[in-house]
């Protein structure tokens, strides 16, 4: 029990009335007046502006004081006839853009017309001695997959590509994606391997592609040859001499049918073999050799065969003679850079049709499996190489001042340097997204930093102007972005980039 004294304490004494809350004063209702100061980096005579306190209301005579520090601005040289507080007095050179940030931001015809771009495979160091890169090539060791090792021949200086930054390849019909390695080697001068790798790169192109190329130019810009030659013993440089041996003395118009050989010529005279790969309907549309047909087809699908011929009243009848040609068509994909969609190999559309061809109709490619392969192969695998040698060129002349910009990967520069139109597996759309947003933020930041006596609405004005599409684009033109711009589809044959 607490046994020390309790005190009283008489609560303070309040006024009276003082829970009672005070009497309303009254509403000022006028007159106003109004003070400006501004920056202390102005001239002495624009610091400080005011207005008397005779306006009826605080708008009006803010008006007035703002009107009064501008006319004081103008006369002082610190505006333009705009009345925008350029500086332009104490930075002249702003005029310019200033102007033209007050014009509405159009397209022009004249950006969206530039459609140069670099040639990856033109010579490297040109001009500095233009006879001596005319005369050598860079050697590399081309691998594509299982297929057998080739020298690529290149004007340019290749680079060293291995399995992860090397293409890939989808071909339907293949396990698995095919992976492409590239190793240089060396430099060469032009001798008579050249001519041989001009032959074989022209053998390679020239069943499927006759039609694109002149067989009197031999000018690549890219050869290839096999790692490890074939000799006279090889059975289709045999059929090949076979081949010009029985054309002898025959007056040769042209050169589409070079390596192509009547079926029914080519079955009688090596036994109706069964190696051909590429096989050219009506001389052709090229087909994938299945096989010979011994056995007589239905009366039914005899008469389709005679349908397909175009006939005149005037012929004889057609006679079937066996065997027949079996073939299907190749897969119709030319781009192999991009995956193949998975399909259910149960389905009917997995199931490649087979046709019955007339030998006598069509004629047979005297070139071996692996060279076709390489036919299909090879512009994806250039396509891919020069896109690679097309960042490698940005990164060393674009970025040359900038070190810390030139350990960029490649891979990320080709996506964000393809065009959609490319046709390409990625492009830059998505990283324009992110890259827009952060220009935009960036340059915010620049010129709040910049013009610190701007008012919102003209920094806002600013900052648009630096990112509109024109702006972008004198800056494209400057520093001729345009020719590392990846906008090309792939093109067959490859050989058809020349210089």
């Amino acid at each position: 029990m607490d046994s020390r004294p309790i005190y009283e304490v008489d609560p303070p004494e309040l006024p009276v009335g003082w829970h009672e809350s005070p009497a309303p004063q009254p509403t000022y209702s006028g007159p106003y007046g109004s003070k400006v100061i501004l920056s202390r980096r102005l001239p002495r005579s624009c610091w400080e502006f005011s207005v008397p306190i005779m306006y009826r209301t605080k708008v009006s005579a803010h008006r007035h004081v703002a009107f009064k520090a501008y006319i004081a601005l103008y006369e002082a040289g610190l505006l333009n006839k705009h009345l925008l507080p350029l500086m332009s007095t104490l930075e002249p050179e702003k005029e310019q853009e200033v102007q033209e940030m007050l014009k509405d931001v159009e397209r022009r015809a004249g950006m969206a017309s530039v459609d140069l771009q670099m040639d990856p495979w033109a010579p490297s160091d040109a001009g500095v001695n233009e006879q001596e890169n005319l005369r050598c090539w860079y050697t590399s060791r081309l691998c594509i997959g299982d297929l057998p090792a080739l020298v690529l021949f290149t004007r340019s200086e290749p680079a060293e590509l291995d399995a992860f930054e090397g293409p890939t390849l989808y071909r339907p019909g293949f396990d698995g994606p095919i992976h492409v390695t590239l190793k240089p080697i060396g430099k060469v001068a032009d001798c008579a391997d050249i001519t041989k790798a001009q032959e074989y790169t022209r053998r390679v192109f020239w069943s499927l592609s006759s039609g694109r190329m002149d067989w009197e130019n031999l000018d690549f810009a890219y050869l290839f040859y096999p790692e490890i030659p074939v000799d006279n013993t090889d059975i289709w440089v045999q059929r090949r001499a076979w081949l010009e041996e029985s054309r002898r003395g025959q007056n040769i118009t042209s050169r589409s049918k070079e390596y192509v050989v009547h079926a029914r010529a080519f079955g009688d005279a090596f036994q109706y073999a069964e190696d051909p790969t590429l096989v050219l309907k009506e001389f052709g549309r090229p087909q994938q050799f299945v096989g010979w047909r011994q056995a007589r087809l239905t009366e039914e699908q005899e008469e389709e065969i005679k349908k397909s011929r175009p006939r005149s009243d005037n012929d004889p009848p057609l006679e079937i003679r066996y065997p027949l040609l079996v073939v299907k068509p190749f897969h119709p994909r030319c781009n192999f850079l991009l995956p193949t969609p998975t399909r259910d190999p149960d389905s009917s559309t997995s199931q490649a049709a087979y046709t019955h061809l007339m030998p006598e109709y069509s004629g047979i490619a005297l070139i071996s499996s692996v060279e076709v392969d390489y036919a299909f192969l090879l512009p994806s695998v250039l396509r891919s190489v020069g896109n690679t040698l097309t960042m490698i060129s940005l990164r060393s002349n674009l970025f040359a001042s900038a070190p810390s910009l030139r350990s960029i990967s490649l891979t990320l520069l080709a996506n964000a340097m393809t065009a959609p139109s490319a046709g390409e597996r990625f492009n830059y759309q998505r990283l324009e997204t992110l890259g827009d947003t952060v220009l935009k933020f960036l340059v915010a930041l620049q010129v709040l930093v910049e013009y610190p006596f701007w008012h919102e609405g003209y920094l806002t004005k600013r900052k648009d102007h630096t990112v509109s599409n024109v702006r972008l684009a004198k800056e494209n033109v400057k520093r001729k972005l345009y020719r590392w711009l990846i906008r090309g589809t792939l093109v067959i044959p490859g050989p058809l980039i020349l210089f």
